[in-house]
């Protein structure tokens, strides 16, 4: 047989998933996507995602069907759809990863870091304290809680890790919004929610809050997110002075004692700053580093 012959008698194959990544566990959970009886929008669209994530290279909608085992029409429709929303682009032969999946995981990798960076310092001030610690990053107009640090209190602080709680009433988001770019600003044109008798939803008089925790580094507030407990708060800064998230002090409020607490909390998140600094500037030289050998 000769080569033309044996070409029309043995068309290229498309790769499969285990083409693509042979001993991946992401493939092999993938897999089991496949071979469930319930595939979700949600799950479809993930299927489609990690399928180039795990190319690492732009795929024709042939391939992605044959990747995924969707049908060719699913496939091309959710592929539109999630390349509206940013999360693919459109080339010339089928869809390859979009900016915002890499700015997801970009902000992923730097909320890893600040939890990791952060831990030893909240463990010490817990140590020192015995009060509850919270380490919190701002999402939107609320604080989402990263870590959490229970005090021996006879008063407990209702929060949980991966819990929300709005920004303005809590001094983790004080702290944070106060470093955000345009953060005050926007805050202070929106409606603010009453959390408690003593939320302060006053724009004019959060505004002016904002401003003094940018002069100081330090948040305060006494029972506005839950009744009977109050709060100091830090910032922790990146490199260029922007909010990467804050530290807080948390304790009953019939003996909350500011002056004490309050330099104590400034000191740490400075700490947790410069330690976050050296992280930063190892990963962006590690990058740099792998960008030049491509």
């Amino acid at each position: 047989m000769n080569h033309a012959a044996w070409v029309a008698t043995h068309p290229p194959q498309e790769p499969s998933m285990t083409d693509i990544a042979p001993s991946d566990p992401l493939a092999e959970a993938l897999a089991e996507v496949q071979n469930t009886p319930d595939k979700s929008v949600m799950g479809r669209g993930l299927m489609i995602i990690e399928a180039l994530s795990r190319a690492g290279r732009p795929l024709s909608l042939a391939t992605l069907a044959k990747v995924t085992q969707l049908p060719k029409s699913t496939v091309h429709r959710m592929a539109s759809q999630l390349a509206d929303l940013g999360l693919l682009d459109r080339t010339e032969t089928g869809f390859s990863l979009g900016l915002r999946v890499f700015e997801w995981g970009s902000q992923a990798a730097r909320q890893r870091d600040l939890r990791r960076v952060a831990i030893p310092f909240l463990s010490d001030l817990y140590t020192r304290l015995r009060e509850t610690i919270h380490l919190g990053v701002l999402d939107g107009r609320d604080v989402v809680y990263v870590e959490k640090l229970e005090g021996h209190t006879a008063v407990r602080c209702p929060t949980t890790v991966g819990g929300r709680r709005p920004a303005h009433s809590t001094a983790l988001g004080k702290a944070m919004l106060a470093f955000t770019p345009g953060g005050i600003e926007a805050v202070c044109r929106q409606p603010l929610p009453l959390q408690t008798s003593h939320t302060v939803i006053a724009p004019g008089l959060l505004y002016r809050q904002l401003l003094k925790v940018r002069e100081t580094h330090v948040s305060i507030e006494i029972e506005e997110a839950f009744v009977g407990v109050a709060c100091v708060a830090a910032p922790i800064l990146y490199p260029d002075g922007t909010a990467a998230g804050a530290v807080s002090i948390t304790s009953p409020a019939l003996r909350f004692q500011p002056r004490h607490t309050a330099p104590v909390a400034r000191e740490t998140a400075r700490r947790i700053s410069a330690k976050l600094a050296e992280v930063v500037a190892e990963r962006r030289d590690a990058e740099l580093s792998t960008g030049e050998h491509h």
